[in-house]
C-alpha cells in the first residue's frame, strides 16, 4: 500500500489494480461530528449513506475492543456506491483515547474482502491512539 491523498488532518493508503480500482485501502481521520463509541454502528451506516453510498448494510459490532492506548466500537459493513455501483465491505472503528478520539477504516471490494481482510485487520489492530 502506498500513502494517497485525502483530506486535511486525515492519512490514507491505498493498494490499486492497473486499471487504478481500489484493491485495499485504509484511512484514520479525526472525530469530526457526533459519533461516540455507543452511537458508532448506526452513525457509520447514516454516514456512508449521506456520502456516497446508494445502500449500506452493517454486517457486525464489536464493542470495547481494545487498541493501542484507547479502547473502539467496530463495525464490519457493506455498501454499493452511488456512482459506478462499486461494492465495498469494510472494518469501521471509532477508538476513543485519553486525549481525543478517532476513526479507522480498512476496505476492499467486497469480491476481495476475503483475500483483504486479514492484512487489513492487522493494519487497524496494530492502530494507535493519544
Amino acid at each position: 500500500m502506498h500513502l494517497i491523498a485525502g483530506d486535511r488532518g486525515t492519512v490514507s493508503a491505498a493498494q490499486f489494480t492497473a486499471a487504478g480500482g481500489y484493491l485495499m485501502y485504509l484511512n484514520a481521520t479525526p472525530k469530526q461530528s457526533t459519533e461516540t463509541l455507543l452511537n458508532w454502528p448506526g452513525f457509520r451506516i447514516e454516514h456512508l449513506k449521506k456520502e456516497n453510498a446508494a445502500s449500506a448494510r452493517l454486517l457486525a459490532v464489536s464493542r470495547g475492543v481494545r487498541f493501542l492506548g484507547g479502547t473502539g466500537t467496530c463495525v464490519v459493513d457493506d455498501y454499493v456506491t452511488k456512482i459506478k455501483s462499486n461494492h465495498y465491505t469494510e472494518l469501521a472503528c471509532f477508538v476513543r483515547g485519553q486525549t481525543g478520539a478517532s476513526v479507522i477504516v480498512a476496505a476492499a471490494p467486497t469480491a476481495r474482502w476475503p483475500s483483504a481482510s486479514a492484512v487489513l485487520m492487522r493494519a487497524v489492530a496494530a492502530y494507535q491512539v493519544r
